[in-house]
């Protein structure tokens, strides 16, 4: 009993060293907005996202590390959903960096994208 006592508390404190050893990403924004990161960012949001073209502004993840990418709601002339109500939950995306790569996370499912033009330090 005192065997398996020792061993499993000597297996938990080197999960636990090996736990801490890795420094997590952290959010991050952009360095710089320019066309080829913005081509990279929305080919990665369309990508994860499902959505055949997405829009950004030069100044997305300039400020702000996250991003928000919801389907454009089609309307009728009175201003009514055409499809009735809209139950698409928005699309999360967050930039977050090690410290020498940049990452785009789609925070609804987990995935990421390591970004190869960008270029982000920590919010």
């Amino acid at each position: 009993m005192r065997y398996q006592l020792t061993f499993a508390v000597s297996i938990l404190m080197l999960s636990a060293c090996q736990f801490t050893a890795a420094s997590p990403d952290k959010a991050a924004v952009l360095l710089a907005s320019d066309p080829v990161v913005m081509q990279e960012l929305g080919a990665a949001i369309s990508s994860m996202s499902g959505f055949s073209e997405v829009t950004l502004s030069a100044s997305d993840f300039m400020q702000s590390s996250e991003v928000i990418i919801e389907r454009k709601h089609q309307t009728n002339q009175h201003g009514e959903l055409i499809q009735g109500r809209d139950l698409e939950i928005p699309h999360r995306f967050r930039l977050e960096t090690n410290g020498t790569q940049c990452w785009l996370v789609h925070l609804n499912s987990g995935q990421r994208r390591l970004l190869n033009a960008a270029r982000c330090q920590v919010k």
